[in-house]
């Protein structure tokens, strides 16, 4: 089962890779048929990872919210499933083309980090607090996405340059709408993983250095996500100015989980079996 189960992420990493090839192709206006395949290889690459972490979650006993690895693998997952069932509804397919990177770079991170879970912790809290985090990720990952295509959408109009690699991206109307849709479907999630995660530090002790920036950079993000939105429904921030506020929110996500890597790896724990 374990070689099974390597082989499943070893294709689902190939599907990524692939996935993110024929999102060029087709951005670069080679071939519209690649729009097709692309997305098709997302479906795949997710489906073969959400089934490998199954299998993987069998052979070492650790639940899928229990252990930073399997949270990454996670998140990868879940940001290509919300894609594929909100590409229609934004219209926003050629998002596909950051998300299908993004997934990759979280698979392979995590083969870096141990399979353990952290000693210590077996408060209830913590399933629904990571599982809010993870699924907050995934919809700002796809929020950075938007916000990212949304700049090059933008850079290229002000050029007046239609043509070149990104000559396909979608209207800017439909970005920002991605963008701002994305973004309040995940800052809830983010509100109750930060609510959980301080009831959970209750029952611990004292973190160290790590743990204490981990918080704070947890709290930046929140409240840089609770601002864009802020001002966006006060103050009419939209455009260039939402998606600059989205990166950066994003950015310090991203820092909470170079945190956790780097606690986890400084630990010093063997793998068992790669997420």
């Amino acid at each position: 089962m374990v070689f099974f189960s390597d082989a499943l992420v070893l294709l689902a990493a190939l599907c990524y890779l692939a996935s993110s090839t024929a999102f060029v192709v087709y951005l670069a206006g080679l071939a519209r048929p690649a729009l097709g395949v692309a997305t098709r290889l997302v479906a795949g690459g997710a489906l073969l990872h959400a089934v490998h972490i199954v299998l993987a979650s069998m052979v070492t006993r650790i639940c899928p919210v229990r252990g930073l690895h399997f949270a990454l693998s996670l998140v990868s997952v879940l940001a290509c499933g919300a894609f594929l069932v909100a590409r229609r509804r934004y219209r926003v397919d050629v998002v596909g083309a950051f998300v299908a990177p993004l997934a990759l770079s979280f698979l392979l991170a995590s083969w870096f980090v141990p399979s353990e879970p952290s000693k210590g912790i077996k408060n209830a809290v913590l399933p629904l607090h990571v599982a809010a985090n993870l699924l907050g990720v995934a919809l700002f990952t796809l929020a950075f996405a938007a916000a990212v295509a949304y700049l090059l959408q933008d850079s290229q109009l002000k050029k007046k340059r239609v043509a070149g690699l990104f000559q396909r991206l979608p209207p800017l109307e439909a970005l920002d709408r991605a963008e701002h849709g994305f973004l309040l479907a995940g800052f809830p999630l983010l509100t109750l993983g930060i609510l959980t995660g301080t009831l959970w530090a209750g029952h611990v002790e004292a973190g160290n250095a790590r743990d204490i920036a981990r918080s704070a950079f947890g709290y930046v993000s929140w409240l840089q996500f609770a601002a864009v939105l802020l001002l966006r429904a006060g103050w009419g921030w939209r455009g260039r100015r939402a998606a600059y506020g989205t990166i950066t929110g994003f950015g310090f996500t991203l820092l909470v989980l170079v945190v956790y890597l780097v606690r986890d790896i400084g630990t010093g724990v063997s793998r068992t079996e790669h997420p």
